[in-house]
């Protein structure tokens, strides 16, 4: 699969194979929200993140009615 790499911020973007390429994953979850991520390394340089977030609960509607 290939991946979109970049370096640092401004250099151009490299579709890369991700067998050359370290993958990472994590994940975070407390009351309101799940976080999951991705990561692609080479040579000890982050090179690519994805991340997503799945709310458990609409907390912006919560907030708007308690203002009620």
């Amino acid at each position: 699969m290939l991946v979109p790499t970049q370096k640092r911020p401004g250099d151009p973007i490299v579709m890369m194979d991700d067998s050359l390429l370290v993958k990472k994953t994590g994940f975070s979850e407390n009351d309101n929200e799940i976080a999951t991520w991705v990561e692609y390394w080479l040579s000890g340089e982050l090179v690519h993140r994805s991340a997503h977030v799945h709310l458990k609960k609409n907390i912006f509607a919560d907030a708007v009615v308690s203002g009620f």
